[in-house]
């Protein structure tokens, strides 16, 4: 188990990579109970899976910088909201363009509901949802240029189409060649 990194409030402008936020306010009850737990324990704790130590940030938002950032985070019902959002390099949130889907062009995110707002809960839900979602994500990211998945990163796939020679009154005969070739 690790430590996550941790991103303070005053930089969430600069986040890149799947983060979890939380988007809290002063005022809010629910808040002033909740965010001592999420920066004394669940920041601080190391009961994290080993595969998200170089993958995930945590960073959390005050209701101000919220108002004025809503297109970095997207809707939400009330505070606090605890949100899984993908960053690219550019710290623009990744879009979903499935164009099947009705809410096209809406910010990618899962957000903890109905789990009890504990350090135990929080750090289960990244443990299992978020961490499964970024073990999706980046097993694509994976896939060379043709779309496939594997091989060796020395060798790359060449197909080679040669026409035979000789016609037939029926069809033209193709030979498909397929090798591999080292990289140099």
């Amino acid at each position: 188990m690790v430590r996550l990194k941790y991103e303070p409030e005053h930089n969430v402008k600069n986040l890149k990579g799947p983060c979890v936020i939380v988007i809290h306010a002063e005022w809010c009850g629910h808040c002033k109970d909740f965010m001592p737990v999420y920066n004394n324990e669940i920041v601080k704790s190391k009961n994290f899976d080993e595969e998200l130590k170089d993958l995930l940030t945590l960073s959390s938002v005050e209701e101000k910088e919220y108002s004025n950032s809503k297109d970095l985070f997207g809707e939400i019902d009330g505070y606090p909201t605890i949100r899984y959002i993908t960053f690219d390099e550019d710290g623009k949130p990744l879009k979903d363009n499935n164009n099947n889907n009705n809410n096209n062009g809406t910010i990618m995110k899962i957000d903890a509901v109905n789990i009890p707002r504990n350090s135990e809960a929080v750090t289960n839900w990244i443990n299992s949802v978020v961490k499964s979602d970024i073990k999706k994500k980046h097993k694509h990211r994976h896939k060379n240029k043709h779309g496939m998945r594997g091989g060796s990163k020395k060798t790359k796939r060449v197909v080679k189409r040669t026409r035979k020679a000789k016609k037939t009154k029926k069809s033209k005969r193709t030979k498909r060649v397929v090798k591999r070739v080292k990289r140099s």
